[in-house]
């Protein structure tokens, strides 16, 4: 009977083991404020994740880059350091250029048109790009599209933003299209940027509206301008160690909360913009839109980066890409 027991309690042990290796933790690193748009994305995906997996799975964030900025967050995952991370697209170029379509300027004139072609069959193959570089590429969430602010003087024209020290991210793409607009631009690490903006080393930032909420750059900045030059997309990504660590029930799960989240990001995006707005105007800042003719002038001068960038990549996915592109606009 000894015996038996000694067994019985083995087992025991043995199965309370199994289940705690089982349950797994996903560390979740991103770099904006745990109430950005992207925080509550992140705060929903947790939610899902749990609710889908039965608790098996749960999310810890990390906001605020508190264990990495976007680049370090790569190594991190590729590493299996960190299970989990969202990253703007153009953070991820280096590793697979094709991400640099959605870099483009001025590609998208919409969120319904960003949306359709993020969720077509020709993202998922860049997605998928990311695997030999151990990472699973899951979805695309995004911050909304990419302003000027400035400390100089307010932008309604391509002659206001010449000679401007923009801060921009660390990518190829960026950096042409806003040297070809006439700006100045500086590649700096985000959790830089407040300080930069403060001491006057850069006059101004590109960035999405609810980033410069979220980061309070309004007390460092007095002009907002909608140009929407770029759109901030991001990938949600895993390790592919951890990925490869999930049963196929889970792997679906996570990869269904991400999907729903998509949804939900692009939601609160959309009800909180105009709020956004005001908010930034009530802070002191001035908010300034480009004519139609005048958007062409900055649409014409970025021409031939479009070009140059596009030659670079698969010509198969860029032809795949830019039939989406159309496709979305008789869509719409």
């Amino acid at each position: 009977m000894k015996l038996l027991k000694a067994a019985a309690l083995s087992v025991s042990v043995a199965a309370l083991s199994a289940g705690a290796v089982s349950a797994a933790e996903i560390k979740f690193s991103y770099p904006v404020a745990q109430d950005s748009t992207m925080g509550q994305t992140v705060t929903k995906f947790a939610e899902l994740v749990e609710e889908k997996t039965g608790g098996a799975v749960t999310v810890r964030q990390f906001p605020q880059a508190q264990i990495g900025n976007e680049i370090q967050s790569i190594s991190s995952a590729q590493g299996g350091i960190v299970e989990m991370a969202v990253t703007t697209t153009a953070g991820l170029a280096a590793m697979v250029p094709e991400f640099n379509v959605f870099q483009l300027p001025f590609m998208f004139g919409s969120y319904e048109q960003l949306d359709k072609v993020s969720r077509s069959p020709v993202s998922q193959k860049i997605l998928d790009k990311m695997e030999p570089n151990n990472l699973v590429g899951l979805c695309f969430w995004d911050y909304g599209f990419r302003n000027i602010t400035n400390n100089k003087r307010p932008v309604t024209s391509l002659d206001d933003v010449q000679g401007l020290r923009i801060r921009t991210i660390q990518n190829k793409v960026y950096i042409d299209a806003l040297s070809a607009m006439g700006m100045n631009p500086t590649p700096l690490p985000f959790p830089e940027t407040f300080t930069a903006l403060e001491t006057g080393a850069i006059d101004g930032n590109e960035i999405a509206n609810d980033v410069t909420r979220s980061t309070s750059f309004y007390e460092v900045q007095d002009y907002l301008t909608e140009t929407q030059h770029f759109t901030t997309i991001s990938v949600v990504y895993a390790s592919k160690k951890f990925w490869d660590g999930l049963d196929a029930s889970q792997q679906d799960a996570v990869r269904a909360a991400c999907a729903e989240s998509s949804d939900y990001n692009r939601e609160i995006i959309n009800a909180s913009s105009d709020e956004t707005l005001e908010f930034l105007k009530d802070k002191g800042m001035q908010i300034d839109t480009i004519s139609a003719e005048n958007l062409q002038a900055f649409r014409d001068a970025v021409k031939p980066v479009v070009e140059e960038v596009s030659a670079q990549l698969d010509q198969e996915i860029v032809a795949e890409f830019m039939a989406e592109i159309e496709a979305s606009k008789s869509a719409n």
